[in-house]
């Protein structure tokens, strides 16, 4: 699972039949992470933070294989401490 911030939505020109009517969010992963596409099954806004799940756990949540990212969780707080180099 990935912690990450909603910053957009995705419109797809041609999408895979079984992905059709499924709402697609552009995710950044936190902190400094990079941006990831995931299904939305929450109908979440952008500018929420959002747990999102990858690989066989999306294609789980979703029950489409093609899928490798999918939020599952809507977050109200995190406290996430900035990294040092």
């Amino acid at each position: 699972m990935v912690l990450g911030e909603v910053v957009g939505k995705v419109w797809a020109d041609r999408i895979l039949t079984p992905l059709q009517g499924r709402r697609l969010v552009l995710v950044r992963v936190r902190p400094d992470g990079p941006d990831l596409v995931a299904v939305d099954p929450l109908n979440v806004g952008v500018g929420t933070t959002v747990l999102v799940v990858t690989d066989e756990a999306a294609a789980a949540v979703t029950g489409e294989a093609t899928v490798d990212a999918a939020v599952v969780a809507l977050v109200a707080d995190a406290d996430v401490a900035p990294t040092t180099t």
